[in-house]
């Protein structure tokens, strides 16, 4: 145990004698997590864009001509039971005709009301409105059309899909990317050091002994690199709602709201996975050549 308690001492006495080597990797781990939180956000509140603007989309149901008002609760509640529809709203032809005439410039009294009873459907999941709107057409004694704009809801989902893989594999790439790089400025931090592991190596000192040190200074680079990769990405994230609030307010409803501390302290968490693995795999590599 005082041996465990010496090495996490002589961590960080390495990491202030070798100070610069120190900001190297520190800085180095925080641009990389910079880079990759950014593009998690962008790609999350890119997905929550696309997800609610899709649950806008609606579906219009016109009754036939001859469905009465009493037959209007049993056709609602019917709608209702149809697995994947979030809301159904009746529209009457009396409120649907009254909500023409006022954009119209004449007088509207003695024409007749031609508009359908109305019911508005909006959907829990988009994908399934096709199907939806294909169940409703099928009460051919009660509907008259349903309306769906399918084209436009289709290239929406197609967005969805490929931003979602799009998000995955540049992440992947991005994480990879992130690891080389740390590993190789810890190496570089490995090698100005290699007499002092060499002596080590030459009194006898046993890989973990002289892995230890190394590994922890490793996890202190991320943890110190992660912390400060969650500080710029909360003042961006801050700047740029700001931003959009006050260039496009209305873009505002379309995203959501972040929470900078769990970001933060995945940053951390993050951060000192990947330094300790850049870490180990440097050390792994140096140790094997010697």
């Amino acid at each position: 145990m005082r041996s465990f308690f010496f090495l996490i001492g002589e961590a960080f006495i390495n990491l202030r004698r070798h100070s610069l080597m120190t900001v190297a990797a520190v800085t180095t781990i925080a641009v990389a997590l910079s880079l990759i939180g950014a593009f998690a956000l962008m790609s999350y509140q890119a997905n929550v864009a696309t997800n609610r603007a899709a649950s806008e989309f609606e579906i219009h149901v016109y009754c036939r001509e001859q469905v009465k008002k009493e037959a209007i609760p049993a056709i609602k509640k019917r709608l209702e039971g149809i697995s994947g529809i979030r809301s159904v709203r009746y529209i009457s032809k009396e409120k649907a005709f009254n909500e023409y005439a006022k954009n119209l410039p004449i007088d509207t009294r003695g024409i007749p009301n031609q508009f359908n009873e109305t019911f508005v459907l909006l959907l829990k999941d988009p994908a399934k409105g096709s199907q939806i709107a294909s169940v409703i057409r099928g009460w051919h004694e009660e509907v008259e059309e349903v309306a769906l704009p399918e084209a436009e809801m289709g290239g929406l989902l197609r967005i969805m899909s490929f931003l979602k893989y799009l998000g995955a594999l540049t992440g992947a790439l991005l994480l990879i990317g992130a690891l080389l790089v740390v590993s190789n400025t810890i190496r570089l931090s490995v090698f100005t050091r290699r007499r002092e592991i060499r002596i080590m190596q030459i009194i006898g000192a046993s890989p973990s002994f002289i892995r230890l040190p190394l590994f922890i200074e490793g996890l202190i680079h991320g943890i110190l690199g992660g912390a400060l990769a969650g500080i710029c990405l909360a003042v961006v994230n801050h700047y740029t709602q700001g931003l959009i609030e006050s260039v496009i307010p209305m873009l505002s409803r379309y995203f959501a709201p972040i929470d900078m501390k769990n970001i933060a302290m995945q940053s951390v968490a993050v951060g000192a996975l990947l330094g300790a693995a850049g870490s180990l795999l440097s050390i792994h590599r140096y140790l094997r050549l010697t």
